[in-house]
């Protein structure tokens, strides 16, 4: 039994349908205000819990094999509130709440964005160190980490990994992929200035693969980092544009033109952070199904499919 935190999220949304196309049975858990299509249509048994009240936790970590923690507010949502307490109070929460209940595999998505937005390439094993991330998120998933360091300390029999993914981006992505296709729709995409950099993407759908990979044969202790492909933004923009039979400019930012990219993506894509090859996917038999041309594919696929949804319709 698998148990998805953070399920009614981009990247769990799509876990969920991964795990349902595998056959996997899974819990989920959700907050008030949250949109519960995809766990629903998924077959996912739904629980209202808040991680900042461990109590509320109990029944959903009952009979639970396997903890997948997505939990944590996106910084592309202006004013979209509290970072800090999902990735330490709620995380630990949900780690003590494992511990007691048994729980023999602890798989916590964190970001390549530990790194903050200055350095250019990420190698294998690479850590993170603290003064490195400016943004409050970057911060929030650095500390979600040193929780689960300390916590591994405790010598518990609990398996706690860490996945670190690139920028997302698919299907249903409200902060980059919907921006690109609504510019699109008026004629010209407009990036960032100085966003000129090949930086590393992943696909919701190998992410999800990657976490289940990592929770049935990674080891315990270690972090894996994981990509689909490298590429500049107006490589996926252009592979955008054509896929979905557009004409439109794609240009940059200049006096009369401003992109329409939230900031935090539009950081993401000025600072252009590549991670490099990993040694370590060939321990959990991960390689990325999705490329630039599948995932531009896909994009106008569910562009096609609803175009004119809202925001909040799409999640």
């Amino acid at each position: 039994m698998n148990l998805i935190v953070g399920g009614t999220g981009f990247i769990g949304g799509h876990l969920a349908e991964y795990f349902f196309q595998e056959g996997e049975i899974s819990k989920g858990i959700f907050r008030k205000g949250s949109h519960l299509k995809i766990l629903d249509q998924c077959g996912i048994q739904i629980l209202e819990a808040d991680l900042l009240e461990r109590g509320s936790l109990h029944e959903a970590v009952d009979g639970v094999n396997v903890i997948y923690n997505l939990a944590s507010p996106t910084p592309d949502h202006e004013g979209q509130g509290d970072y800090l307490g999902p990735n330490t109070v709620g995380l630990r929460n949900l780690l003590e709440e494992g511990e007691e209940h048994g729980v023999q595999d602890f798989v916590h998505l964190s970001t390549l964005d530990v790194f903050g937005f200055k350095r250019k390439k990420v190698g294998a094993g690479e850590e993170a160190v603290d003064g490195s991330p400016s943004h409050p998120y970057q911060k929030a998933k650095l500390l979600a980490e040193a929780e689960i360091r300390e916590f591994s300390k405790k010598g518990g029999e609990m398996r706690l990994k860490v996945v670190r993914a690139a920028r997302a981006t698919g299907p249903r992505d409200t902060t980059f992929a919907l921006p690109l296709l609504r510019m699109m729709e008026g004629g010209s995409v407009v990036l960032p200035s100085g966003s000129d950099s090949p930086m590393s993407f992943t696909h919701p759908k190998d992410v999800a693969k990657a976490l289940f990979r990592v929770a049935t044969s990674g080891q315990s202790g270690k972090v894996y980092q994981v990509k689909s492909f490298d590429a500049t933004a107006e490589e996926l923009a252009r592979g955008v544009v054509a896929a979905c039979g557009k004409k439109a400019q794609v240009k940059r930012e200049g006096i009369f033109a401003k992109t329409s990219l939230p900031p935090y993506a539009a950081s993401q894509v000025k600072a252009g952070v590549v991670l490099e090859k990993q040694d370590s996917w060939g321990a959990i038999s991960y390689s990325p199904d999705y490329d630039l041309e599948r995932t531009s594919a896909g994009i106008a696929e569910w562009h096609g499919k609803e175009p004119w949804l809202t925001e909040s319709e799409r999640t």
